[in-house]
């Protein structure tokens, strides 16, 4: 006789979720994905197979269930130091007479999002800050941008200096006071993000596209380049790599992971 634990996980329509989840949010079907959906078996058994949308309470529910929040502060900090040392100074520049603008795309838990408010306090230039998402859960801690730290250490690849800008007590950090005004998040869906063309100066979107297909990678990377000003800067994962004929270009050789949107800056 079978187990009636196992029927009762065999019931829901892993594979049809998938697809669903799929034309909604372009991810990509994968044993992290089937793993997260078999824990979310009783949301599974409860969405509407025939109305699948992001706002629908039981697909919102499961797309906060199944989305990969791994983050922390300034993570992969080769890359930004890049970032901070040679591009930042350059969009600065460009920028005379405005803020720069930033967007963490899948910023889950905001802790890139409050890394961009540092990197931007530390330039000295007005700076302003958008972190998106499609999982809500996340979207609330990035808004209350109060984390533990640790273990593992949470702020192993913070500079001392950058400490400066965040209150450390009693085993949590949060972002300073100062830095609150100039960060805001949104729920979006990458796949129609809603950026404002040419609105941005540097957009990050690291270890998000490697749970996408290859059609909702596009997608998505047609969105950001287009939402970047001439001139400015995005910043993929290291496995990410744009197609041609979306205007962008390496910033330089020796920078990995940064792209340009061509044309000049201003």
């Amino acid at each position: 006789m079978a187990d009636p634990g196992s029927q009762v996980l065999a019931a829901p329509p892993f594979g049809a979720v998938m697809e669903r989840l799929e034309a909604l949010a372009g991810f990509a079907a994968s044993d992290v994905l089937m793993n997260r959906l078999v824990r979310a078996a009783a949301l599974v058994a409860r969405v509407p197979m025939d109305r699948p949308g992001l706002d629908h309470p039981d697909w919102a529910a499961l797309l906060d269930a199944v989305t990969v929040q791994e983050t922390r502060m300034f993570r992969a900090s080769a890359q930004l130091d890049q970032f901070r040392q040679i591009v930042l100074p350059e969009l600065a520049r460009g920028a005379e007479g405005r803020s720069l603008a930033f967007v963490s795309a899948g910023c889950a838990t905001g802790e890139e999002a409050w890394t961009l408010a540092i990197l931007g306090a530390r330039s000295g230039h007005p700076w302003r800050v958008l972190g998106i998402d499609v999982c809500r859960p996340a979207l609330e801690a990035a808004e209350a941008g109060r984390y533990r730290l640790g273990p593992p250490d949470a702020l192993r690849e913070v500079r001392a200096e950058d400490r400066l800008l965040l209150d450390i007590a009693e085993g949590w950090f949060e972002p300073v006071a100062a830095l609150r005004p100039g960060v805001r998040f949104r729920r979006e869906n990458l796949l129609r993000c809603g950026l404002p063309e040419g609105s941005a100066d540097a957009i990050l979107c690291r270890n998000v596209l490697i749970y996408m297909t290859a059609e909702g990678r596009l997608a998505v990377l047609r969105q950001l380049a287009a939402a970047l000003r001439p001139g400015g800067a995005l910043l993929l994962g290291p496995t990410d790599s744009p197609p041609p004929g979306l205007g962008l270009r390496l910033w330089s050789r020796e920078l990995v992971g940064i792209w340009r949107r061509e044309g000049a800056l201003g």
